[in-house]
């Protein structure tokens, strides 16, 4: 097998081609909705995309949720789009080189035709800014084919509503060279491009803000596109699921070939169900088709649970909207009789070696049904087709969802400016490189910090206020690192939190009281007060205080088990105010008095 990828990830600065921000909306009544009715266009080669046309026979008017905080007439087409945002330019610039790509010299916006519905004009805008990258794995150099700069698409709410909240954040496309060469190497990739590009900061954060697409293709197959992969523990299983279906659709191939396969025309079965008890058959209008020499055929298992009846079902949905199909190799079944099997073998005069397709709906249906169904045995007949898939997260299989698209869709954007990549830009930011995860676990290493540690400042969100405090302060690493993981310190401003850590260091606070001393300060308390509140004892002061203890004890003090009742005491009542391993040096120190005794 061989697989690439396509990394989706949304920059955190305002739309890309207009000023709104970028929030996203959860489940709110949108202010106002617009409709739409969009029709493919030829690209720049003059010709037709086959995904743009294959949606455009689905005839629909789309619905598109609009709000007052984030949506403008750019976002809705009634406004031209505005120049591009530079601060997400220069993100994704910073990126490329971080991925060791050479930036292109002009960027140059084209319009790729979506009629989807994700695009209200009927078209994303991106642009290509850099190509021909690398990073290094553990199978070794995977290169990096191209890196584009483009506006995201509508979040889809169901088949006919999207929300324009997302369209238009700035969205970096990554794309991959197929040098995947397994289904666990898809994931370090997956994970290594994610781990650069989200350690430089400009990147969103949260569920969605990153989408992975995996391309897969076996010896015979085609490329096959699963779009969306959200879960990277489950991207080997969707690999491994994909080359299972490509190799069992190559079965297929050869099986069609030994067999005299052909599609009769539909028949009107309505008569055979009036009385059924199959619920979505019962009293509707039912029609069938015979599949001479096609016993066995729709019941082959392409993936987990997954036969090609329902791969067939699932082209039927996309192109006609009906949701199901049956055939013979799943009856009887779904309240589907014996006898009723039999009057339709019997109507369409099917022989032992024959199949049959029944499906509930009108005659005009099923005339697309029968066309859908003819066309994808001739898919077949050929082999693995190109197509795009929607991942399931529950099992790893995919579904069909449309054509693979291609170059036929795009066309210049004449709305914007091109943008020259000049060398002083790049010098600017190659100045001012972000780190890489491997140099930035060297250095929290070089700080004196074990594997724990550094690895769990690395994967946080905390690892630039633990630069910012061991910068500023010369207090012990390992424990200014263990309270920033421990406590939620992020909450506070920067200028606090090195303030504390200062008085850390000076033995004016104890570490002990920075929990609650954070949650004082969280509601609003003042900073002198708080910090006086919890000011750390002196020595002399820990001493009377020990000696106070030890004297209120004496009847214990020959008992084994003095030192941690006096000890449990002292860090009661001195909590936050004085650090536990000098409370115990101090207290061994008076008990070892009394031992001379």
């Amino acid at each position: 097998m061989k697989a690439g990828l396509e990394l989706h990830m949304q920059v955190n600065t305002g739309k890309l081609f207009c000023r709104c921000p970028n929030i996203i909306v959860k489940d709110e009544t949108p202010d106002y909705v617009i409709k739409r009715k969009l029709h493919a266009v030829a690209g720049e080669t003059g010709d037709y995309d086959i995904a743009a046309v294959k949606e455009q026979e689905k005839n629909k008017i789309i619905k598109y949720n609009c709000f007052n905080d984030n949506v403008c007439l750019v976002d809705i087409d009634e406004e031209p789009p505005r120049e591009i945002d530079m601060n997400a330019f220069k993100a994704a610039l910073e990126i490329a080189l971080l991925l060791n790509m050479k930036p292109v010299e002009e960027f140059h916006v084209m319009r790729k035709l979506i009629i989807d519905g994700s695009a209200v004009s009927g078209f994303q805008r991106t642009g290509l800014l850099a190509t021909n990258g690398y990073i290094e794995t553990s199978e070794g150099r995977v290169r990096i084919a191209t890196l584009c700069l483009e506006e995201d698409s509508a979040k889809r709410i169901d088949d006919n509503t999207f929300s324009l909240d997302r369209l238009g954040i700035p969205l970096i496309e990554i794309a991959t060279e197929p040098d995947i060469i397994s289904p666990l190497h898809a994931r370090e990739v997956a994970e290594k491009i994610g781990s650069i590009c989200k350690f430089t900061g400009r990147l969103m954060r949260g569920i969605g803000t990153i989408r992975q697409d995996v391309n897969v293709s076996i010896p015979g197959g085609d490329r096959v596109e699963i779009k969306g992969v959200q879960d990277l523990r489950l991207m080997p299983k969707f690999v491994e699921l994909e080359v299972q279906r490509q190799e069992n659709l190559l079965r297929l191939k050869d099986e069609l070939k030994k067999r005299k396969f052909l599609i009769n025309s539909p028949t009107d079965l309505s008569n055979i169900f009036k009385d059924s008890k199959c619920g979505f058959l019962k009293g509707s209008e039912v029609h069938g088709f015979k599949l001479s020499d096609a016993k066995g055929l729709m019941g082959l298992r392409l993936q987990e649970g997954k036969s090609f009846g329902k791969d067939v079902a699932e082209h039927v949905k996309e192109s006609t909207g009906i949701k199901g199909l049956l055939h013979i190799d799943e009856l009887p079944n779904y309240g589907v009789s014996v006898e009723e099997v039999q009057k339709v073998i019997s109507s369409l005069k099917c022989g032992l070696n024959d199949n049959f397709i029944l499906v509930s709906c009108s005659k005009n249906i099923i005339k697309k049904v029968h066309e859908v169904v003819s066309e994808r045995f001739k898919q077949a007949l050929k082999g693995v087709a190109r197509e795009v898939r929607a991942p399931n997260h529950v099992d790893g299989t995919t579904s069909y969802m449309r054509p693979l698209p291609g170059g036929k869709r795009m066309y210049p954007e004449t709305d914007v400016n091109v943008i020259k990549v000049k060398i002083e830009m790049i010098s600017e930011i190659i100045d001012n490189l972000s780190k890489t995860p491997e140099q930035m676990y060297t250095w929290l290493k070089s700080t004196g910090l074990n594997d724990e540690l550094a690895n769990q400042l690395l994967h946080s969100t905390k690892y630039e206020l633990y630069e910012k405090i061991t910068d500023a302060t010369n207090y012990d690493n390992r424990i200014t690192a263990s309270l920033i993981l421990s406590n939620p310190v992020e909450r506070l401003s920067d200028k606090l939190l090195i303030k504390l850590f200062k008085m850390l260091e000076l033995n004016q606070l104890c570490k002990e009281s920075l929990p609650e001393i954070i949650e004082d300060l969280l509601r609003k308390h003042s900073f002198e007060k708080t910090v006086k509140k919890f000011k750390q004892l002196s020595t002399k002061e820990i001493t009377a205080k020990v000696k106070k203890a030890v004297v209120k004890n004496k009847k214990i003090l020959k008992h084994p088990s003095a030192f941690g009742v006096i000890m449990k005491d002292l860090l009661k009542s001195l909590k936050g105010k004085a650090d536990a391993g000098v409370i115990s040096k101090v207290l061994r120190q008076e008990l070892s008095k009394y031992d001379k005794l």
